[in-house]
């Protein structure tokens, strides 16, 4: 009885693995149905392809990271434009960086803050030595962007490397409305000031008519000339 149950078990057991083998095969054809289905035009057409290892020494700082600092510090200088300006033209004609630093940090606090930003953000009283040689090289022109450019590679990177490499790449994001103001001292002085002195709309459109040029800031404030006077009061310091 022992044996003749015992080849019962064994011969379900059998069964019960046959069974389950064909089971698998019959799901792994399935899958393979649907694989070729899911890729139809090849997998190296749908999955991302591997980079290739770079060869020779690693660079210190990738290009697309500074750039991408650039752009978020350039994005909170320009916001912050209006007392920040202020400060850093003192700061550039006293040679005195301390000056603009006790600015950035109090644009920190009581402006409008950054997030994600590179360290010069996170700690501008680290950086006064390379801030006040920025400043003294005739590179600033009083604009944030050129400011963002050499700031944003400390201290992975010199101000200069820093600037040089972000002035191979052009910064074709537009500017945010506080610095138009600055930007139109800076480009066409003569416009602000015909600006200020008229009240209308139909004055704001006489002033900007005076000018052909197709730079960005002053194009747009040709199409909305209802709101000129507005955003160059939010470039006030």
């Amino acid at each position: 009885m022992r044996k003749a149950t015992a080849r019962l078990a064994i011969s379900e057991a059998e069964i019960s693995l046959g069974r389950v083998m064909k089971e698998l095969k019959e799901l792994r054809e399935r899958v393979e149905l649907l694989e070729r289905e899911a890729f139809r035009f090849g997998q190296d057409d749908i999955l991302p392809t591997q980079k290739e290892p770079r060869l020779g020494r690693k660079p210190r700082f990738e290009t697309e990271d500074l750039l991408d600092r650039r752009m978020r510090l350039s994005t909170w200088l320009e916001q912050n434009w209006p007392r920040l300006s202020v400060a850093l033209r003192r700061a550039e004609n006293s040679n005195n960086p301390s000056v603009a630093i006790a600015e950035f940090i109090a644009a920190k606090r009581y402006g409008i803050p950054g997030v994600f930003q590179p360290p010069f953000y996170d700690s501008p009283e680290d950086y006064a030595d390379a801030l006040g040689s920025f400043l003294a090289s005739g590179r600033f022109h009083g604009n944030p962007r050129t400011l963002a450019a050499a700031m944003a590679g400390l201290p992975e990177l010199g101000w200069k490397r820093s600037f040089d490499i972000c002035s191979a790449h052009p910064y074709t994001t537009g500017h945010v409305l506080q610095v138009y103001r600055d930007y139109m001292k800076r480009k066409f002085p003569d416009r602000l000031m015909e600006l200020d002195k008229v009240q209308t709309e139909e004055g704001v459109r006489m002033v900007l008519a005076q000018s052909r040029t197709h730079d960005p800031v002053f194009l747009h404030l040709k199409e909305n000339p209802g709101k000129v006077k507005e955003w160059l009061e939010l470039g006030k310091p």
